[in-house]
Order: C-alpha cells, then sequence, then structure tokens
C-alpha cells in the first residue's frame, strides 16, 4: 500500500464511528494475533485453563494495569 492509498484509509477510518472503529481494531488485532505464533499458543493455554487456581483475579489486573 502506497503511502496516498495508506492517506485515505486512515482518513476513511477517521470518519468511522468509535463502535465501527473499535470492531475495525479488534478485527487487526486478531490478524496480528494470528501472524504472531508465539503469542497465539500462549493466549489457546491461558483460555483453555479451566483450573480457576491459576486464573489472574480482577484486582491483580486492575493492579498491574495502573502500574
Amino acid at each position: 500500500m502506497d503511502n496516498q492509498n495508506l492517506s485515505q484509509a486512515k482518513e476513511a477510518i477517521g470518519l468511522l464511528t468509535d463502535a465501527e472503529q473499535d470492531h475495525l481494531a479488534s478485527y487487526l488485532l486478531m490478524m496480528r494475533l494470528k501472524r504472531n505464533k508465539l503469542v497465539m499458543p500462549a493466549i489457546h493455554q491461558r483460555i483453555e485453563d479451566a483450573d480457576t487456581d491459576n486464573w489472574e483475579t480482577a484486582k491483580k489486573t486492575r493492579d498491574s494495569l495502573s502500574e
């Protein structure tokens, strides 16, 4: 994609609603994660882990995000 097309895409994305931008962002994130062979297995492992002792608490997640 050349710079002109990229600029047009950015302009078009800027016209989307917040919800549409969120949908596009999640789509692009999933495409990116699918390309990364190291990240996806770890994500799948965490999703499939049924042992609640291995789950991170909401408080711990909030605390780690505020650091």
